[in-house]
């Protein structure tokens, strides 16, 4: 994979507040502590996720960034596994994060 550039919306985030993480529910403090140390190790994570039509999907990505949206989410963004695109998740649709021991090279 090429030297991605970081998508613009990134541009535009910034790091959540300790209170807005604490605003989170449980798992959410959960994903956060376990996507910090994947995104610090470069480790892959599984991302048990509510897609916006309600259905249940894991996501396998490398992560990169927790950031605050332009809409006032916590998103963790990365890259899915086998895609060369970012995307974002938002914190309040994940319920569960495993750590994968998967590493991998970061490119952006």
């Amino acid at each position: 994979m090429a030297t991605s550039a970081q998508p613009p919306e990134l541009e535009t985030s910034r790091p959540p507040t300790a209170d807005e993480l604490k605003s989170l529910p449980a798992i959410g403090h959960q994903a956060v502590h376990v996507l910090e140390e994947c995104i610090a190790e470069h480790h892959v994570a599984d991302i048990d996720y509510q897609e916006p039509d309600e259905r249940q999907t894991t996501v396998r990505l490398r992560p990169a960034f927790i950031r605050t949206s332009r809409a006032h989410h916590i998103v963790v963004w990365g890259f899915p596994v086998g895609a060369d695109h970012w995307i974002e998740l938002r914190l309040d649709r994940i319920h569960g994060v495993r750590d994968t021991g998967d590493v991998f090279e970061p490119e952006w």
